[in-house]
């Protein structure tokens, strides 16, 4: 009896660990599809991994021949993509 219900532990274990993969991977390409949705919409910009990254660097003037709109446009675009991330949906 002892055995079979180790074996049992052993196996809803494995099923969570396993489940936490697939939520791993699921957030990770759900994380690819808006970084490369955001890459469509800001085709000059070189977007890294990490899009906080681009917010705490990013520098004014860096994108010639635009305004302060476009710059301000540019930033909430990438802040709108990091919290649809966080969010997951």
């Amino acid at each position: 009896m002892r055995t079979r219900l180790l074996g049992l532990l052993r196996a809803r274990s494995e099923e969570k660990r396993q489940g936490l993969a697939n939520d791993d991977a699921a957030a990770a390409a759900f994380a690819a599809r808006i970084r490369a949705e955001l890459a469509e919409d800001l085709p000059e910009d070189d977007l890294d991994e990490d899009l906080a990254d681009i917010l705490a660097t990013y520098e004014r003037g860096s994108r010639p021949g635009t305004d302060e709109d476009e710059h301000e446009e540019c930033l909430e675009m990438v802040r709108e993509a990091l919290e649809r991330i966080e969010r997951g949906y």
